[in-house]
């Protein structure tokens, strides 16, 4: 399998949202906005997919980078991608999808109906148009990937399994921001339940799972560089 994370922006973040135990600090930091590409059994596959609106880019302060053209060093169209695994609903995981053809779609139940009430009239269109697959607790998708949902840091909120050379990974949505979140088992400033955020939390950290989540310029930091802002993990 071949892995790459992509980055659409960077931005700052109040520490408090990244860790729960911050007791309300204004520390500063700064994050990554960004999504994953697997290549896997002649396979596409995007989990969560970015967004491009740069009027919502600046309502969050976000720094956007079109990485289309970079795009092209991994994939050749995205009319090519078979599926689309979105961890949630919020629109930096969820506002490209508009962007593919007739994907297969992997989403939470909750997060599903989220999107067809909350959503843009395109992303409405494209979930109502393609193969759709809701998940109310947990589904395996070719034999790889764990599709699991969690609902700490969103009702839906889902994260991805999977098991690689005898390393355990798991693909964190929001449930972590940062990979500390995990190592150091410190839960997330931003939830719906904090008691499933921390037991997701708790047991990865048990299991001492890798993280890879969407939020962490440490992705991109220290992993073989494809282009300025796509690198290849696996």
């Amino acid at each position: 399998m071949e892995l790459y994370a992509v980055k659409v922006g960077e931005s700052l973040f109040h520490s408090r949202n990244i860790y729960r135990d911050m007791n309300n600090s204004e520390e500063i930091v700064k994050i990554s906005w960004s999504y994953y590409i697997a290549k896997h059994n002649d396979k596409t596959i995007f989990i969560d997919t970015g967004f491009r609106d740069e009027t919502v880019a600046n309502q969050w302060g976000i720094t956007f980078t079109g990485v289309e053209t970079e795009l092209r060093n991994i994939i050749d169209n995205l009319n090519f991608v078979d599926t689309v695994i979105i961890t949630h609903s919020h629109f930096d995981h969820i506002d490209n999808l508009d962007l593919f053809d007739t994907p297969e779609i992997i989403i939470s139940k909750l997060d599903y109906d989220i999107a067809l009430e909350k959503c843009s009239q395109s992303i409405k269109e494209k979930l109502l148009q393609c193969n759709v697959v809701t998940v109310e607790n947990e589904y395996i998708y070719d034999n790889l990937f764990r599709f699991k949902v969690i609902g700490g840091h969103s009702n839906g909120s889902s994260v991805v399994y999977f098991k690689l050379d005898n390393n355990d990974y798991v693909i964190t949505g929001d449930e972590c921001y940062w990979c500390d979140n995990m190592i150091s088992n410190r839960p997330i400033g931003i939830y719906t339940s904090t008691e499933n955020n921390e037991r997701f939390i708790n047991e990865a950290h048990q299991n001492g799972l890798i993280p890879l989540p969407f939020h962490d310029l440490k992705i991109f930091d220290q992993n073989s560089v494809i282009s300025k802002n796509i690198v290849r993990i696996l």
